[in-house]
């Protein structure tokens, strides 16, 4: 490794650059990149079996309508996300876009800055 003698807010400005880079380069290697989220109501929850979703329907905040399938377990029930609907309480759901489908690969409770 080479030594840097020259100006100090030089090198201080090539170390935040490299750990910059590598940030970002940890980030899209573990996938972070390609996620997406979405927070809103739950406007309807169908269920596969008492474990998976096989429909979730939840609407925005700017009041467009999301409609997720799922692949598998997504860590919470139907029975759950009927709950939400009765109650006004959002969800928060994590998803990909797969051959113009969104699938649901997560939904969480949404954290309520007020509560």
């Amino acid at each position: 490794m080479m030594a840097f003698t020259g100006r100090p807010e030089l090198r201080n400005l090539m170390l935040a650059t490299a750990a910059g880079v590598a940030v970002l380069l940890i980030a899209v290697a573990c996938g972070g990149g390609g996620k997406k989220f979405v927070t809103g109501l739950v406007v309807e929850a169908v269920e596969r079996d008492l474990v998976e979703i096989q429909l979730l329907r939840v609407r925005d905040s700017d009041g467009r309508t999301w409609e997720f399938t799922t692949e598998g377990p997504i860590g919470i029930s139907a029975a759950h996300l009927r709950q939400h609907q009765v109650l006004g309480e959002s969800v928060v759901v994590t998803y990909r876009e797969y051959r113009g489908s969104l699938i649901a690969t997560d939904v969480r409770d949404a954290i309520d800055p007020d509560g």
